[in-house]
């Protein structure tokens, strides 16, 4: 007995060790990113005495609020309200006279793309600082809807530029199914006539989407009506901020995709251009002799989750799959805008 629990307490010990110091290297590693605040912005070329700032906030990927279901971010760009708020906050310290927000992404979420938009706006009245948007592949859908709060928008030739439209749910109706499966090949439904669905819900279409009824023309009139009303706003915002007719926006531009030059045609973007060569340009306009440019990378990944998590990580996660449960399972509902390069899998 006395073996055993001499084996036991040193086993006990042993762990407690281990749990103990993960819990200070936890500690230690998030005291030192609450305490990296201007090292987020590496200094990039220039003077580093000058006041005139110009910073380069990089972000990419979907616009989306909810991350609860991602098995580990760091190896899956997305852009987050939350994250980018913090960006902004930990960017006053430096007062910048000039913001570039880089950014590539297909869209995203109304509420997040939204919000993002309410945030980068509020910042740059409150700071008084000049604020432009560059993409250097795509600026799409919710993604262009952020960039209406730059003082200017830019793109690198071959970008793709527009989508000014809202996607809602598709409701796929499986008519009178009578088996379901799955195998090596995928899964496989067939229907006639078998399967009958009891559905427990309390308030007329409670059961919204649900794959084994076809919808209501009242429902689908209901679904429209909300799609049209963001829509409408999307609109009005491009229209006064491009100094667009919404007729031609409606008609004529519509939710298409535009290469760089077509969307500098259409009035949507103010200049093809590389990244570098706008900050040339920037650097020209407002005459700084001496200048500092700042620039930080992708913000989704905190310093804990890029070099902890991506250790210890048990499984190399596939970019396909985390595509796949992020977008095609958690925003098929509300995703503004589909790019088959990101939603390939779906």
């Amino acid at each position: 007995m006395n073996i055993f629990f001499k084996t036991f307490l040193k086993v006990f010990t042993i762990l407690l060790s281990i749990v103990a110091f993960f819990a200070v290297l936890i500690g230690f590693l998030s005291f030192i990113e609450s305490n990296t605040t201007k090292s987020q912005f590496t200094f990039i070329k220039g003077d580093d005495s000058s006041e005139n700032k110009i910073a380069i906030l990089k972000l990419q990927g979907p616009i989306i609020n909810d991350l609860l279901n991602i098995n580990n971010i760091a190896y899956f760009q997305i852009i987050n309200p939350e994250k980018v708020r913090k960006k902004l906050e930990n960017l006053k310290i430096l007062q910048p006279k000039i913001l570039i927000i880089s950014i590539n992404s297909p869209g995203g979420t109304v509420a997040a793309s939204y919000e993002i938009y309410e945030i980068v706006k509020k910042f740059k009245e409150k700071n008084h600082i000049k604020l432009y948007f560059h993409t250097n592949e795509i600026l799409a859908s919710g993604a262009y809807w952020l960039a209406l709060a730059g003082d200017g928008i830019y793109a690198s030739y071959g970008s793709l530029v527009g989508s000014i439209g809202v996607k809602g749910p598709d409701w796929i109706y499986f008519d009178k199914p009578i088996s379901m499966s799955s195998g090596i090949f995928g899964n496989a439904i067939e229907t006639e006539n078998g399967i009958k669905v009891y559905s427990q819900n309390a308030g007329k279409s409670k059961d919204l989407f649900n794959p084994f009824r076809q919808p209501t023309k009242e429902e689908l009139q209901n679904i429209q009506l909300l799609i049209d009303d963001i829509y409408d706003d999307f609109v009005n915002l491009v229209s006064k901020k491009r100094k667009i007719e919404i007729n031609i926006i409606k008609s004529k531009i519509g939710a298409l995709i535009y290469n760089s030059r077509q969307a500098k045609n259409n009035y949507l973007i103010d200049g093809e251009i590389n990244l570098n060569l706008l900050v040339n340009k920037i650097v020209e306009k407002n005459k700084f002799d001496k200048y500092q440019i700042l620039e930080s990378s992708n913000i989704n990944a905190s310093f804990f989750e890029k070099y902890f998590l991506q250790i210890f990580s048990n499984q190399k996660l596939d970019k396909k799959i985390m595509i796949n449960n992020l977008i095609c399972k958690n925003l098929s509902i509300n995703i503004s805008s589909i790019i088959p390069n990101y939603l390939s899998s779906c």
